[in-house]
Protein backbone atom coordinates (compact mmCIF):
# COMPACT_ATOMS: atom_id res chain seq x y z
CA UNK A 1 0.00 0.00 0.00
CA UNK A 2 2.87 2.06 0.99
CA UNK A 3 4.86 1.37 -2.42
CA UNK A 4 1.86 2.09 -4.31
CA UNK A 5 1.09 5.33 -2.50
CA UNK A 6 4.71 6.50 -3.14
CA UNK A 7 4.72 5.04 -6.60
CA UNK A 8 1.22 7.35 -7.37
CA UNK A 9 3.24 10.35 -5.88
CA UNK A 10 6.00 9.67 -8.50
CA UNK A 11 4.02 9.67 -11.19
CA UNK A 12 1.75 12.96 -9.92
CA UNK A 13 5.19 14.21 -9.83
CA UNK A 14 6.13 13.65 -12.71
CA UNK A 15 2.80 14.22 -14.46
CA UNK A 16 3.61 18.15 -12.93
CA UNK A 17 6.49 18.82 -13.72
CA UNK A 18 5.38 17.94 -17.20
CA UNK A 19 2.38 20.38 -17.08
CA UNK A 20 4.95 23.09 -15.92
CA UNK A 21 7.52 22.74 -18.35
CA UNK A 22 4.91 22.21 -20.76
CA UNK A 23 3.10 26.00 -19.61
CA UNK A 24 7.04 27.40 -19.72
CA UNK A 25 7.69 26.15 -22.73
CA UNK A 26 4.33 27.62 -24.45
CA UNK A 27 4.68 30.80 -22.77
CA UNK A 28 8.44 31.67 -23.81
CA UNK A 29 7.00 30.25 -27.40
CA UNK A 30 4.14 33.12 -27.25
CA UNK A 31 6.93 36.09 -26.23
CA UNK A 32 9.28 34.74 -29.11
CA UNK A 33 6.13 34.85 -31.51
CA UNK A 34 4.96 38.40 -30.19
CA UNK A 35 8.65 39.08 -30.57
CA UNK A 36 8.75 38.22 -34.35
CA UNK A 37 5.52 39.74 -34.18
CA UNK A 38 6.50 43.16 -33.80
CA UNK A 39 10.09 42.88 -35.35
CA UNK A 40 7.88 41.92 -38.40
CA UNK A 41 5.18 44.92 -38.28
CA UNK A 42 8.52 47.28 -37.67
CA UNK A 43 10.09 46.16 -40.52
CA UNK A 44 7.13 46.09 -42.69
CA UNK A 45 6.23 49.35 -41.69
CA UNK A 46 9.74 51.31 -42.62
CA UNK A 47 9.76 49.42 -46.08
CA UNK A 48 6.03 50.50 -46.89
CA UNK A 49 6.48 54.23 -45.68
CA UNK A 50 9.99 55.06 -45.12
CA UNK A 51 12.21 53.67 -47.91
CA UNK A 52 11.82 55.86 -50.61
CA UNK A 53 13.49 58.42 -48.73
CA UNK A 54 15.38 56.52 -45.86
CA UNK A 55 16.22 53.45 -47.87
CA UNK A 56 19.56 51.85 -48.86
CA UNK A 57 19.48 54.08 -52.25
CA UNK A 58 18.48 57.45 -50.65
CA UNK A 59 19.63 58.60 -47.34
CA UNK A 60 17.77 62.05 -46.60
CA UNK A 61 19.24 63.58 -43.39
CA UNK A 62 21.36 61.02 -43.68
CA UNK A 63 18.96 58.36 -42.14
CA UNK A 64 18.86 54.70 -42.67
CA UNK A 65 15.89 52.47 -41.86
CA UNK A 66 16.95 49.83 -43.90
CA UNK A 67 18.82 48.06 -41.12
CA UNK A 68 16.17 48.66 -38.62
CA UNK A 69 14.37 46.23 -36.30
CA UNK A 70 13.75 45.44 -33.23
CA UNK A 71 14.94 44.28 -30.93
CA UNK A 72 17.10 47.08 -30.22
CA UNK A 73 20.78 46.15 -29.27
CA UNK A 74 22.84 49.34 -29.58
CA UNK A 75 22.68 52.75 -28.37
CA UNK A 76 22.47 53.99 -32.21
CA UNK A 77 19.32 52.03 -32.87
CA UNK A 78 17.80 53.43 -29.70
CA UNK A 79 18.31 57.16 -31.04
CA UNK A 80 16.95 56.26 -33.93
CA UNK A 81 13.84 54.38 -32.37
CA UNK A 82 13.70 57.95 -30.67
CA UNK A 83 13.66 60.02 -33.56
CA UNK A 84 11.29 57.73 -35.59
CA UNK A 85 8.65 57.85 -32.60
CA UNK A 86 9.15 61.72 -32.36
CA UNK A 87 8.23 61.99 -36.17
CA UNK A 88 5.37 59.83 -35.75
CA UNK A 89 3.90 61.35 -32.90
CA UNK A 90 3.91 64.95 -34.40
CA UNK A 91 3.02 63.09 -37.78
CA UNK A 92 6.11 65.20 -39.34
CA UNK A 93 6.31 61.59 -41.29
CA UNK A 94 6.36 60.38 -43.48
CA UNK A 95 5.64 63.83 -45.77
CA UNK A 96 2.49 65.14 -47.02
CA UNK A 97 2.98 64.22 -50.24
CA UNK A 98 4.05 60.44 -49.77
CA UNK A 99 1.31 56.97 -48.58
CA UNK A 100 0.62 58.00 -44.99
CA UNK A 101 -0.27 55.09 -42.21
CA UNK A 102 -3.55 55.12 -40.83
CA UNK A 103 -3.85 56.53 -37.05
CA UNK A 104 -3.90 52.09 -35.93
CA UNK A 105 -0.53 52.01 -37.66
CA UNK A 106 0.79 54.52 -36.38
CA UNK A 107 -0.16 54.15 -32.58
CA UNK A 108 0.81 50.57 -32.76
CA UNK A 109 4.22 51.36 -34.22
CA UNK A 110 4.78 54.40 -31.45
CA UNK A 111 3.36 51.57 -28.82
CA UNK A 112 6.18 48.85 -29.90
CA UNK A 113 9.51 51.10 -30.37
CA UNK A 114 8.51 52.26 -26.45
CA UNK A 115 8.37 49.12 -25.11
CA UNK A 116 11.62 48.16 -27.11
CA UNK A 117 13.35 51.38 -26.27
CA UNK A 118 12.23 51.16 -22.30
CA UNK A 119 13.39 46.95 -22.55
CA UNK A 120 16.99 48.02 -24.09
CA UNK A 121 17.41 50.21 -21.64
CA UNK A 122 16.84 48.04 -19.08
CA UNK A 123 19.52 45.73 -21.11
CA UNK A 124 22.05 48.61 -21.49
CA UNK A 125 21.53 49.41 -17.54
CA UNK A 126 22.18 46.06 -16.42
CA UNK A 127 25.12 44.77 -14.79
CA UNK A 128 24.40 40.75 -16.55
CA UNK A 129 24.82 39.89 -13.03
CA UNK A 130 28.34 41.44 -12.58
CA UNK A 131 28.90 43.33 -8.71
CA UNK A 132 29.80 46.83 -9.27
CA UNK A 133 32.22 48.22 -6.87
CA UNK A 134 30.60 51.01 -4.85
CA UNK A 135 31.82 54.15 -3.38
CA UNK A 136 31.34 57.39 -1.72
CA UNK A 137 30.48 60.65 -4.16
CA UNK A 138 33.51 63.24 -3.32
CA UNK A 139 30.91 64.86 -1.41
CA UNK A 140 30.10 61.77 0.57
CA UNK A 141 33.50 61.35 1.42
CA UNK A 142 34.18 64.78 2.67
CA UNK A 143 31.01 64.57 4.78
CA UNK A 144 32.08 61.27 6.02
CA UNK A 145 36.05 62.69 6.71
CA UNK A 146 34.31 66.06 8.43
CA UNK A 147 32.50 63.18 10.83
CA UNK A 148 35.47 60.99 11.59
CA UNK A 149 37.56 63.64 12.41
CA UNK A 150 35.28 66.32 13.39
CA UNK A 151 35.96 69.02 12.02
CA UNK A 152 35.62 71.27 8.59
CA UNK A 153 37.17 69.62 5.66
CA UNK A 154 35.67 71.83 2.65
CA UNK A 155 37.33 74.50 2.78
CA UNK A 156 41.24 72.11 2.33
CA UNK A 157 40.38 70.70 -0.81
CA UNK A 158 41.29 67.46 -0.21
CA UNK A 159 38.83 66.25 -3.24
CA UNK A 160 40.50 68.75 -6.04
CA UNK A 161 41.87 66.53 -7.95
CA UNK A 162 39.40 63.75 -7.77
CA UNK A 163 37.99 62.56 -11.12
CA UNK A 164 34.51 64.33 -11.57
CA UNK A 165 31.92 61.80 -10.23
CA UNK A 166 29.52 60.72 -12.98
CA UNK A 167 25.59 61.34 -12.63
CA UNK A 168 22.43 59.65 -13.52
CA UNK A 169 19.81 62.07 -14.27
CA UNK A 170 21.47 64.47 -12.83
CA UNK A 171 21.93 62.29 -9.70
CA UNK A 172 25.86 62.32 -8.40
CA UNK A 173 25.18 59.86 -5.69
CA UNK A 174 23.88 56.74 -8.11
CA UNK A 175 25.93 53.95 -6.98
CA UNK A 176 26.56 52.43 -11.24
CA UNK A 177 27.62 55.65 -12.24
CA UNK A 178 30.57 56.16 -9.89
CA UNK A 179 33.26 54.24 -11.53
CA UNK A 180 36.26 53.43 -9.12
CA UNK A 181 39.94 53.70 -10.59
CA UNK A 182 43.68 53.10 -9.74
CA UNK A 183 44.12 56.65 -9.96
CA UNK A 184 40.77 57.60 -7.57
CA UNK A 185 42.09 55.18 -5.11
CA UNK A 186 45.86 57.01 -5.02
CA UNK A 187 43.84 59.86 -4.60
CA UNK A 188 41.68 58.23 -1.56
CA UNK A 189 45.29 57.84 -0.51
CA UNK A 190 46.77 61.02 -0.14
CA UNK A 191 44.20 63.16 0.73
CA UNK A 192 43.52 61.22 3.83
CA UNK A 193 47.08 60.77 4.86
CA UNK A 194 46.91 65.05 4.10
CA UNK A 195 43.78 64.87 6.40
CA UNK A 196 45.61 63.19 9.30
CA UNK A 197 48.53 65.21 9.02
CA UNK A 198 46.20 68.34 9.56
CA UNK A 199 44.37 66.95 12.61
CA UNK A 200 47.66 65.31 14.13
CA UNK A 201 49.69 68.19 13.51
CA UNK A 202 53.31 68.33 12.10
CA UNK A 203 56.89 69.10 14.40
CA UNK A 204 57.26 72.94 13.95
CA UNK A 205 58.94 74.54 11.45
CA UNK A 206 61.63 76.49 12.23
CA UNK A 207 61.54 80.26 11.09
CA UNK A 208 62.39 81.09 7.58
CA UNK A 209 63.19 84.58 5.75
CA UNK A 210 63.36 85.39 2.12
CA UNK A 211 64.80 88.55 0.30
CA UNK A 212 64.98 89.10 -3.47
CA UNK A 213 66.48 92.02 -5.21
CA UNK A 214 66.70 91.46 -8.52
CA UNK A 215 66.04 89.01 -11.16
CA UNK A 216 62.34 89.63 -11.44
CA UNK A 217 61.81 88.66 -14.85
CA UNK A 218 58.30 89.48 -16.96
CA UNK A 219 56.80 87.37 -18.96
CA UNK A 220 57.88 86.85 -22.53
CA UNK A 221 55.88 89.56 -24.31
CA UNK A 222 57.45 92.13 -21.72
CA UNK A 223 60.66 90.22 -21.27
CA UNK A 224 62.68 91.95 -23.32
CA UNK A 225 61.84 95.52 -22.88
CA UNK A 226 62.36 95.15 -19.28
CA UNK A 227 65.33 93.52 -19.45
CA UNK A 228 67.21 96.41 -21.64
CA UNK A 229 65.69 99.40 -19.67
CA UNK A 230 65.68 97.71 -16.04
CA UNK A 231 67.87 94.48 -16.04
CA UNK A 232 64.95 93.03 -14.03
CA UNK A 233 66.11 95.02 -10.99
CA UNK A 234 62.47 95.51 -10.59
CA UNK A 235 59.22 93.93 -11.27
CA UNK A 236 56.70 96.07 -13.11
CA UNK A 237 53.16 95.77 -12.75
CA UNK A 238 50.26 97.12 -14.64
CA UNK A 239 46.50 98.52 -13.89
CA UNK A 240 43.77 97.01 -15.82
CA UNK A 241 41.14 99.75 -15.55
CA UNK A 242 37.78 99.66 -16.31
CA UNK A 243 37.34 95.29 -15.26
CA UNK A 244 34.65 94.36 -12.96
CA UNK A 245 36.88 92.41 -10.65
CA UNK A 246 39.85 95.24 -10.48
CA UNK A 247 42.15 92.67 -11.17
CA UNK A 248 45.64 93.87 -12.93
CA UNK A 249 49.34 92.42 -13.98
CA UNK A 250 50.60 89.54 -12.28
CA UNK A 251 54.24 89.16 -11.78
CA UNK A 252 56.17 86.14 -10.23
CA UNK A 253 59.05 85.74 -8.42
CA UNK A 254 61.25 83.54 -10.86
CA UNK A 255 63.71 82.82 -7.92
CA UNK A 256 60.90 81.44 -5.62
CA UNK A 257 58.97 78.90 -8.03
CA UNK A 258 59.19 76.74 -5.63
CA UNK A 259 57.23 78.57 -2.99
CA UNK A 260 57.09 78.21 0.96
CA UNK A 261 57.44 74.64 1.98
CA UNK A 262 54.33 74.93 4.49
CA UNK A 263 51.25 76.65 4.87
CA UNK A 264 51.11 78.97 7.37
CA UNK A 265 51.02 82.97 8.08
CA UNK A 266 53.50 84.95 6.34
CA UNK A 267 54.92 88.34 7.09
CA UNK A 268 55.22 90.12 3.28
CA UNK A 269 56.95 93.52 2.61
CA UNK A 270 57.22 95.04 -0.26
CA UNK A 271 58.77 98.03 -1.55
CA UNK A 272 56.70 99.61 -3.96
CA UNK A 273 55.63 102.46 -6.15
CA UNK A 274 53.73 103.78 -8.18
CA UNK A 275 54.20 105.46 -11.51
CA UNK A 276 52.90 106.64 -14.57
CA UNK A 277 49.24 106.46 -13.78
CA UNK A 278 48.82 109.44 -15.98
CA UNK A 279 48.97 109.87 -19.18
CA UNK A 280 49.18 112.32 -22.27
CA UNK A 281 46.23 110.55 -23.98
CA UNK A 282 42.47 112.06 -23.34
CA UNK A 283 41.13 111.40 -20.18
CA UNK A 284 38.23 109.86 -22.08
CA UNK A 285 39.86 106.53 -23.30
CA UNK A 286 41.27 104.86 -20.87
CA UNK A 287 38.46 106.25 -17.97
CA UNK A 288 40.93 106.58 -14.79
CA UNK A 289 39.63 107.51 -11.72
CA UNK A 290 42.64 109.03 -9.82
CA UNK A 291 41.32 109.27 -6.52
CA UNK A 292 41.24 105.65 -5.73
CA UNK A 293 44.46 104.11 -4.62
CA UNK A 294 46.88 101.61 -6.33
CA UNK A 295 46.44 98.07 -4.60
CA UNK A 296 49.25 95.89 -4.76
CA UNK A 297 47.76 91.76 -3.35
CA UNK A 298 49.05 88.47 -3.02
CA UNK A 299 47.78 85.57 -5.02
CA UNK A 300 48.06 82.50 -3.35
CA UNK A 301 48.65 79.58 -5.41
CA UNK A 302 49.64 75.99 -5.51
CA UNK A 303 52.62 74.73 -7.80
CA UNK A 304 51.56 71.45 -7.52
CA UNK A 305 48.05 72.08 -9.43
CA UNK A 306 49.79 74.29 -12.14
CA UNK A 307 48.61 77.75 -10.21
Amino acid sequence: MNAMSASQVLRYSLLLVVVISSGSLHTDNAVATERDKKKTDVGKFTRTFCADCHGTEVQEGERSFSQFKLPIKTVAQLITADEIIDQLTLKSMPPAAASQPDDQQRVKLITDLREAIAAARGRFNSTGGRTVIRRLSNREYENTLAVLFNRRVDTLGLTADFPKDGTSNHIDTIGETLVTSGFLLDEYFQAASRMVDLRLGKPPTEEKQWHFTNNFRQYEELSGSHKSVFNYNFLCLYEQPNTDTRQGGYGHIEDFLVGVPVSGLYDIEVNAQALHRDTHYDPKIFRIDFSEPFQIGVVPGDVTKGH
